[in-house]
Formats: C-alpha cells, sequence, structure tokens
C-alpha cells in the first residue's frame, strides 16, 4: 500500500519538487500565467498539492515541551513569562500569511477550469480545508485576526492598514470552509490514497469546535453551546460511520506502543489521515532525534496515570510508591509502561538480534532530563536509527482523538450518559485493559488539578483520559489554553523528574555529578531557576511591535501593552 500512496500524492508533489525553483516554495504563484495555468482539473490538483505540505509531520522529540507534560534541558522562557514582544515577525509579518494568500489565489481563479464538478469542487474542498487549518492557527496565537477572502497584494490597503476581526468572525468563517469542504470531499474509499476526504474535514471540524466551544466557556466569552453540539455531531458521525476503529491485537500490555511505531498505516482501522515514508523517497529522522531528545516527562505527568485497578495513586492499594521506577510503573496504567523507558520495552534491537535493554532509567540532560525516557515514537529497529532514515508513518488524524473530543463536548454540555462513555472514553480503556469510567466516578482524587473553577469529577477524568492518551503528541498547550489552566504549569512537579533512591543513586556513581535532587530526591531539572508564575497574557502571543506601528487599527493583545 505504501507504493501506492507514492504513485498517489507523493509522486505528484516530488513532480513538483523537480521544477528549477521549488513549487512549493513560489508562495503565492503570481509568476502563473493565468490565461494558460487555469485551464484543466488537472491545474488545480496540481495547485492544492502544494498545501499538504502543511499537515502535521508530527515526530518532533518535544511536542509537549511547551506545557505541564515535558521538561526539556533549556527552560521554556515562554512558561516562564519571559517572552519579549518582537519588534517584527512574530507569526504576524506579510510571510506569515503566504498560505492564506495562496488559498485565496486559488479560490478567486477556479472557476474558469470547466470540467468534471464534482472533481473541480472536491479541489475547492481541500483549498479551503487548507485556508480553514491556517485561519485556525491563527486564531489560537493571536485570537482575532483579519479574515482576508481575496488574494491581496502587498501594498493593498486592506491588508497593511485593515482591523482584526472578532474571532467570532474567523471562527464562523472557518466553519463555513470546512462545511464546504466536508459537503465536497469526497468520501474515504473513492478519495485518492493521501488525499483529504469527508472524515478528514470531520475529524478537523469535531477538533476546532471543541477548542473553541471550550474556549469560549472558560475565558467567559459566552455562546459556547452551539460549537460544543458540532464537535459531538462531527466526532459522532465518524463513530456512527463504522468505518474506524482502535488498533488492537488483544494484547494490552504491548498495542498502545506499538501503536506508534508502524511502518505502514494504509490498513490501519485508527488513521483517519496519515502521512506515508518510504524508503529512500521520504523519510525522517523521528528515531534518531528521540535518541538523543533534550526533554523528559515530567513528574506531573507521571503521578496522573490512575492505576490498574481504576483508583488513582492517592487511593490505589496496587500503587508501590516511587522508590524506584519499577515500583513506579507496577500496578498503573499500562500505557504508562509502554510510553517511557523501563526494563520491559527494547531499547533497541542490533542486527544480531541481540536486545539492548536500559537496566537504570536513563538521566542525562542530552538524552533524557527527568528519568522518564520517552518511548511513544522510538522505535527499537535499528533500520530507524539511521540519520533521517526512519520511515515510521505519521498520524493527521487519529480515531482515538475523534473518541476524545466525543467524549468531552458530551460532558461539557452536560449530557453525558453512559452510553456516550461506552462508545468513546471507555473503548480507549479496553485497549489497555483498564476499568471502565462511570457517569458516577465513585472517588475523589486529592491530586485533581486545581482549575481555580468548580470541575465536576466526571470532566476531571475525561481531561486525565485525554491527557494520558495524547501525552507527548503536541495537544497539550493548546488544551491548558482552551480550558484557561495556564497556571497548573506553576505546579513544581511540572518541572520535576523521577525520584533517586539513594540505592539507585549509588548504581550511577558519578553519572549522578551533575544532577541536582531536591529534598525529596526528585531530579530537579532547573535548579536555582525558581518558581513559574503564570501570566494570563501568555493565552495569547503579541503582535510585534513594527506591525503595531504601520497600522494604527491593530491594538495589542491584553497584557502586552
Amino acid at each position: 500500500m505504501k507504493k501506492t500512496y507514492l504513485i498517489t500524492i507523493i509522486s505528484s508533489l516530488f513532480a513538483l519538487y523537480s521544477c528549477d525553483d521549488d513549487f512549493m516554495d513560489r508562495v503565492p504563484l503570481d509568476a502563473l500565467s493565468d490565461e494558460s495555468f487555469w485551464a484543466k482539473e488537472s491545474d488545480l490538483e496540481a495547485y492544492a498539492n502544494r498545501f499538504y505540505r502543511n499537515l502535521p509531520s508530527g515526530f518532533a522529540r518535544g511536542l509537549d515541551n511547551q506545557s505541564d507534560n515535558q521538561v526539556p534541558n533549556n527552560p521554556d522562557t515562554y512558561l516562564f513569562d519571559e517572552y519579549v514582544v518582537p519588534s517584527s515577525g512574530g507569526g504576524w509579518s506579510s510571510g506569515d500569511w503566504s498560505e492564506i494568500r495562496a488559498c485565496n489565489y486559488f479560490l478567486t481563479r477556479y472557476s474558469s477550469v470547466q470540467g468534471n464538478t464534482d472533481l473541480i469542487n472536491s479541489y475547492v474542498g481541500e483549498v479551503r480545508f487548507f485556508r480553514a487549518w491556517e485561519y485556525f492557527n491563527k486564531i489560537k496565537q493571536f485570537g482575532d485576526v483579519p479574515w482576508l477572502n481575496s488574494d491581496l497584494g502587498t501594498d493593498d490597503t486592506e491588508t497593511l492598514y485593515g482591523s482584526r476581526d472578532s474571532r467570532i468572525v474567523v471562527i464562523d468563517s472557518i466553519l463555513a470552509d470546512l462545511d464546504y469542504a466536508i459537503a465536497n470531499l469526497y468520501e474515504k474509499d473513492r478519495a485518492q490514497i493521501g488525499r483529504l476526504h469527508k472524515d478528514a474535514g470531520r475529524a478537523f471540524k469535531a477538533r476546532v469546535c471543541l477548542h473553541e466551544g471550550t474556549f469560549r466557556k472558560y475565558h467567559g466569552m459566552g455562546n459556547f453551546e452551539g460549537l460544543l453540539n458540532e464537535a459531538k455531531s462531527a466526532a459522532g458521525d465518524i463513530i456512527s460511520s463504522g468505518n474506524y476503529d482502535l488498533y488492537t491485537t488483544g494484547d494490552p500490555e504491548m498495542d498502545y506502543y506499538n501503536l506508534f511505531i508502524q511502518q505502514d498505516l494504509s490498513g490501519s482501522s485508527e488513521a483517519i489521515m496519515y502521512r506515508s515514508y518510504i524508503k529512500d523517497i521520504q523519510m525522517h529522522n523521528a528515531t534518531r532525534q528521540m535518541e538523543e531528545s533534550f526533554t523528559g516527562f515530567s513528574k506531573d505527568l507521571i503521578e496522573s496515570y490512575l492505576c490498574k485497578d481504576g483508583l488513582p495513586i492517592d487511593q490505589s492499594p496496587l500503587y508501590l510508591g516511587d522508590d524506584s521506577l519499577e515500583m513506579e510503573l507496577t500496578g498503573r496504567d499500562p500505557r504508562l509502561r509502554q510510553s517511557i523507558d523501563n526494563k520491559e520495552l527494547p531499547f533497541k534491537i542490533e542486527d544480531s538480534g541481540a536486545i539492548i535493554i536500559n537496566e537504570l532509567p536513563v538521566i542525562n540532560p542530552s538524552f533524557c532530563t527527568t528519568g522518564y525516557y520517552m518511548m511513544k515514537y522510538h522505535s527499537p529497529d535499528p533500520a530507524e536509527w539511521n540519520a533521517n532514515q526512519s520511515t515510521i508513518d505519521w498520524f493527521v488524524f487519529r480515531y482515538s482523538e475523534v473518541l476524545l473530543i466525543y467524549g468531552e463536548a458530551s460532558v461539557e454540555l452536560g449530557e453525558a450518559a453512559q452510553q456516550d462513555l461506552d462508545i468513546s472514553i471507555n473503548r480507549l480503556r479496553d485497549r489497555v485493559g483498564m476499568p471502565h469510567l462511570t457517569v458516577d466516578v465513585g472517588f475523589l482524587d486529592s491530586n485533581w488539578p486545581d482549575y481555580d473553577y468548580e470541575v465536576s469529577p466526571l470532566l476531571h477524568e475525561i481531561r486525565r483520559e485525554r491527557r494520558v492518551e495524547l501525552a507527548g503528541d503536541g495537544f497539550r498547550w493548546d488544551d491548558l489554553v482552551r480550558w484557561k489552566a495556564g497556571a497548573l504549569t506553576e505546579n513544581p512537579k511540572t518541572m520535576l523528574g523521577m525520584k533517586v533512591h539513594p540505592d539507585i543513586e549509588e548504581k550511577y556513581g558519578s553519572e549522578m555529578d551533575n544532577v541536582t535532587l531536591t529534598e525529596d530526591r526528585l531530579i530537579q531539572v532547573y535548579p536555582g531557576r525558581g518558581d513559574r508564575i503564570w501570566n494570563d497574557r501568555l493565552y495569547l502571543l503579541p503582535l510585534p511591535i513594527e506591525e503595531l506601528v504601520l497600522n494604527s487599527n491593530l491594538v495589542q493583545n491584553p497584557g502586552w501593552e
């Protein structure tokens, strides 16, 4: 199937790469002759291809570094509120709007093409999807942004001196684009392999609506119920289609780990959409980078995992404490042991077949800062360890995220029945053999985060499930923002690592010379750095100074004045 994927989307992209000047670097395509280019359906396909590069390729070693999930070796200056308002750029420069302008360039010209109406409209749906993609990122960065419908020139007054539109207006426009895409893209079984299809549109719409709905709810904007209903509906459509299921071989102790190191996702029931990587054609450097990750999961994240009996660590008799990593992993949600390096996961399998296992947790600022060495996406296959030779496929939209969206939207709407949990959250728990979540949670966890607003026990557990299932996938910062939960990063354990008992320290020997421990013997990644104090201005990026000087209609985001 990977060969099929190559023949379709990747081959067409590489055909574009082969131009004298990289086609996809010509932003926008002003050099094209409108008279000669906008003539046939294949022109629309070729133009739409350029936007596929914007889909996430993932495989970054620190996707959750800017959050309470991971602790990079260098302190995140944004979380420490040390970010300086940029003089220029900062996500608002003309180049940062080029993809939106390129989408509009297409949308103001495609109508001259004659041919198969359904095919033409599917390409329009792709471009409108990508415009929604770009604008959603802008909304998350800046809040209010100008909504542009045409490919305005660099000297256009509206581009240079216009004001920002309300995020409410922009979200409405994003959803209009996505509704068009869902209506006009092909169903997955009819779409060309590798191209967008209706379910990809539904998955993205569900993500957008959940994010914006909860953002409005917790940031006091009101008018959020409709968005949460749309999130639940879009996710529900995917669930009820019966086209997807969670990856499982019936092995709850390894299925979650194996899910993320697959060479070919073409047959995966969990892959709504994925990026394919092919030997000597398109590869990445994931496993090599993971070896020297310069980061590690935080103590706070590790303690959030439930025990196998479905109880939190402060209540379960299965929890053995944290005097050693093995004790900490025993009796816990199997996703924990499958997410970090330990004696039951192969670190590397040599060409000879010999299995290398780290006897001690890795503690080294270059490899792992906290002792909780991330093993998601970390393949033991020796072929994957060569520089830029990795061919593990990457999820763009994963069915598990859709299940999480459905469950969370149901609870946020106050209408979650046990059946809603059973078709969503409990499917995830079934894969790893965890007890089902019930509407009546049945316990009060003393370690539940303090959000500074009331959160029901059920919603606490929904948020825990999302954190655990998506740990290291790059969703956590967005979650903290939309829940207005940035203050959770003040918890000292979000900057600490594993406990190093004296007996374990003795085994490390001189390797501990550069490791600082707290009084409780937890690894202190930033000794002498002090506490983090959250500032609400961090929920949005500042606009660069230059743009504010040039355009008097722009107003700086709150707290950055």
